[in-house]
């Protein structure tokens, strides 16, 4: 089980292939949009010194959520959840190595929307 949770996780950081990327500059951080070839948002989140930093989330095709979690410098951190048909994966991490992982039946696009 512990290996289909880590080609989840990686596969949920890989998958979302996108057509354009959208990038957005402020003083401290890079905002980083990527997009479907339809048009909708596949992922987005902030750059810090070039590592991804703070929420990151990515979407279907259709716009349902996939993933969200947090990076601080490059390495997840805390709780990320992954909607997988009508399961809920939540995947707890510390020095960016899984620690714990949860499943939950439950109405996943329903969530995923909110």
């Amino acid at each position: 089980m512990r290996a289909f949770i880590l080609t989840l996780v990686f596969l949920a950081g890989t998958a979302v292939f996108a057509q354009e990327k959208e990038v957005v500059r402020t003083d401290k951080t890079v905002k980083i949009s990527t997009y479907h070839d339809n048009g909708v948002l596949a992922q987005s989140g902030h750059q810090f010194k070039g590592k991804n930093h703070g929420i990151w989330q990515s979407y279907d095709n259709q716009g349902n959520r996939m993933t969200i979690g947090e990076y601080t410098n490059g390495k997840k951190t805390g709780t990320w959840l992954f909607w997988i048909e009508k399961q809920v994966v939540e995947v707890t991490y510390q020095d960016n190595l899984i620690a714990e992982v949860s499943y939950w039946e439950t109405d996943a696009k329903a969530v995923a929307n909110n």
